[in-house]
């Protein structure tokens, strides 16, 4: 089981674990350190209110890599997005997209995110056109 416990946006070790795997540095949303057996194994992000959140910056930490770390993280962060009251959610990814649709994701066009979503600065700025959509109903 994966633990979830709130960081900063500007923890470093989110930043360099961002970094790393050459994702975007934090911005807006509430950003969580992911533990296992009392290790630090990755991070990920949810962005927004509502009944949609974009999955920011899942990223598990390359020692952990390769040992279901990554799908237990994403199971966490469906949880507390379930807590925050969110029934879908929402991301882009230019390299792990058989990741998330082997755990239920599905792509879609990115046109018809809701407006919240869209107005994220993920979506409008930093994620390239190229990236794909993807949701998950989650409620």
């Amino acid at each position: 089981m994966v633990a979830l416990r709130v960081v900063d946006a500007s923890d470093h070790g989110l930043i360099a674990a961002l970094a790393e795997a050459g994702l975007p540095e934090p911005g807006a949303g509430r950003y969580f350190g992911a533990t296992q057996y009392g290790a630090l194994v990755g991070y990920a992000g949810l962005e927004g209110k509502g009944r949609h959140l974009l999955l920011r910056s899942l990223v598990v930490l390359p020692d952990h890599r390769a040992r279901g770390a990554g799908a237990r993280l994403l199971t966490a962060a469906e949880d507390v997005a379930r807590d925050l009251g969110a029934e879908t959610l929402h991301l882009l990814t230019t390299t792990a997209e058989a990741f998330f649709a082997r755990r239920g994701f599905v792509r879609g066009a990115r046109e018809t995110a809701p407006e919240a979503i869209l107005r994220t600065r993920e979506f409008a700025a930093l994620c390239p056109a190229s990236a794909a959509y993807m949701t998950k109903a989650i409620s």
